[in-house]
């Protein structure tokens, strides 16, 4: 499958000589002799088929072709390196791994299904908590965030989990003032105050003039469907906040009137040319439930 890789230790040889600009700083890093570091980089330059490195009097300089092959070559050692790791480490020492997500996806959504994560893997101590703030990897205090916004996230690696599809509902006992789309300004209309644009991008979308001015506005989707479920309005939610809300009745949709709105949900990590294992196997589990939602 791999029919082209050089040899493992001249790699390491290239590597350490090359961002140390010195082979005898390399052998001693290394441990082995400067003649040791030398064998090796001549071995992967005869596989290469160019010159990797200028020798000068105290130093050794990169050629343009190193210059480029280097960074690949940092990126995959450190991928064997954070794996070899990982993996040591798997089977007797417990590891934490820190996620932080937004309140509403958290509360309604994660937690129920956490505990399939944890029967999966027993040795991750996952320590979750909620936030919508921007997440600063360098800090070290999260390995994974999960937000949500209208354009892709600046300054972490991430993967884009879904687009929000949001659906009109309400509580049973208000759906029968609710016959038809013109009927949404005979009640009132329950807000996502951080979002208070949802119901005009909703409207223009169907296609009709809000006139109804009495409005409820709450912070979370969460509170959002709590307030609907007490019959104080009518609102605007993603469907897979509600699913149970849905299946046990305690919601309705009273006419069929989806809209993807501008916000999607991201995945986000450190940027970094590798994850830890334990936080692969979080994103792998995460993109394996979040399927059914992704199109």
């Amino acid at each position: 499958m791999f029919t082209d890789l050089p040899p493992l230790n001249a790699l390491r040889a290239f590597e350490a000589a090359a961002r140390l600009q010195s082979m005898t700083l390399a052998s001693k890093e290394l441990h082995v002799t400067h003649g040791a570091i030398s064998k090796q980089i001549r071995v992967l330059e005869d596989y290469l088929a160019f010159a990797l490195f200028v020798r000068l009097h105290k130093k050794v300089l990169l050629t343009d072709e190193a210059k480029r092959y280097l960074p690949h070559v940092q990126a995959a050692l450190q991928t064997l390196s954070s794996a070899t790791s990982d993996i040591r480490r798997q089977p007797t020492q417990p590891q934490s791994l820190a996620i932080n997500v937004l309140p509403s996806l958290t509360i309604n959504w994660l937690i129920p299904r956490m505990e399939q994560f944890k029967s999966r893997h027993p040795h991750l101590y996952v320590d979750l908590s909620i936030g919508d703030f921007a997440v600063d990897f360098s800090q070290g205090r999260y390995d994974i965030a999960i937000r949500s916004s209208t354009v892709a996230p600046k300054g972490a690696n991430y993967i884009k989990l879904m687009d929000e599809d949001l659906c009109l509902v309400c509580a049973p006992s208000l759906a029968s003032k609710l016959q038809s789309i013109e009927d949404i300004n005979r009640v009132t209309l329950l807000k996502h105050t951080t979002r208070p644009e949802l119901w005009g991008y909703w409207a223009e979308k169907v296609g009709l003039e809000l006139t109804q001015e009495q409005t409820f506005g709450v912070e979370h989707f969460y509170m959002l469907s709590q307030a609907a479920v007490s019959g104080m309005g009518a609102a605007l939610i993603p469907r897979f906040f509600i699913e149970e809300q849905l299946a046990h009745g305690s919601l309705v949709i009273p006419f069929n009137a989806p809209f993807t709105s501008p916000y999607s949900y991201y995945l986000l990590t450190p940027k970094s040319p590798s994850l830890p294992l334990k936080a692969q196997a979080f994103i792998d589990w995460l993109l394996e439930i979040f399927a059914p939602y992704r199109h």
